[in-house]
């Protein structure tokens, strides 16, 4: 077959060799996926409001052949069981957005409170996104409810997911740690609520970009007044651009020096966080971060996120 044949519309295409396609062998025209990607927005409109459902929705048959379906399943806050609390001395690390790097600003923060003692960091993605899957340097197997895997890094206990099915709560036999640190990654809108609740101190990842900062602005404003501080991966030096971008909540916490850059380390854009220790630079971005937290706990300063037209202050 010559490659140029390839895409006529109810072409077979040999699945063994390479070819990807529907069940029937044939290629879909692009009606079909429309259709299909119409009958999906059907039945999200039909769900009732809040519905949580995790049960696969059909989508309208493509080509006359069986029903798709696509699991809708909706994560609690960081994955974890709803009714699994978030303390409010623990320290969270939420993306703004997909890739924004808040595994690596984690271990970032997790390394640096690690010189005063033992601390426990937990990483809620699915197995299949996890930042931290190379960052323990050594394997310590499954915690007694098997549904965490654990992993040792210095002073620092690592808790991932270890399976699809979401664990109905926070790791087990957890030891005695000087802090917490949770990488929630990038969780619903729905369940920042959660965050608001809990009062947990915060830290917000976005990169040194435009879309970067307008998504931030948006995390900023769910969290309405929870303790926060903004980690942007990117030159300390912003363009002209991106700093124009900046929406007034992120403008104010730039302005009290809550926002810290953590530089782009080359090494780990293409490894990822590995076992090896982080670079100085990032090292003392968490570094920074741990300073601004450890400070809003004590309330020798404040970094709550004000409305705009109310006071706050900043010590």
């Amino acid at each position: 077959m010559k490659l140029c044949e390839i895409g006529v519309t109810g072409q077979k295409i040999d699945v063994f060799n390479g070819g990807d396609v529907p069940p029937d062998g044939r290629l879909l025209s692009v009606a079909e996926l429309q259709q299909a990607y119409r009958g999906l927005l059907q039945n999200l409109r039909a769900r009732p409001a809040g519905s949580a459902s995790a049960e696969p929705v059909p989508i309208a048959p493509v080509g006359g052949g069986a029903v798709a379906t696509i699991n809708l399943e909706e994560t609690a806050i960081g994955s974890a069981e709803a009714s699994a609390d978030i303390d409010a001395d623990w320290i969270t690390i939420m993306a703004a957005h997909a890739g924004a790097g808040a595994s690596t600003v984690a271990l970032a923060v997790a390394d640096a409170a690690a010189a005063a003692g033992a601390v426990h960091l937990v990483e809620t993605a699915h197995p299949a996104r996890s930042g931290l899957v190379a960052a323990s340097r050594s394997e310590l197997g499954m915690d007694s409810s098997g549904a965490w895997r654990r992993g040792l890094r210095g002073n620092v206990t690592i808790d991932r997911r270890a399976g699809d099915r979401t664990p109905d709560g926070w790791p087990a036999d957890r030891a005695a740690a000087v802090a917490t640190v949770v990488d929630l990654g990038l969780p619903s809108v729905d369940n920042l609520a959660r965050l608001v609740t809990s009062a947990a101190r915060c830290v917000v990842v976005c990169r040194a970009n435009v879309p970067g900062v307008r998504l931030v602005e948006q995390t900023l404003d769910a969290l309405e007044e929870v303790p926060v501080a903004v980690a942007v991966l990117g030159a300390k030096r912003w363009p002209g651009e991106v700093t124009a971008s900046l929406g007034p909540r992120l403008r104010r916490l730039r302005a009290a020096g809550h926002v810290v850059t953590v530089p782009l380390d080359r090494r780990i854009e293409v490894t990822g966080p590995t076992h090896s220790p982080l670079p100085k630079a990032v090292f003392m971005a968490g570094r920074s971060l741990l300073g601004l937290i450890d400070a809003a706990r004590s309330g020798e300063v404040t970094t709550t996120v004000h409305a705009p037209g109310t006071k706050g202050t900043t010590r």
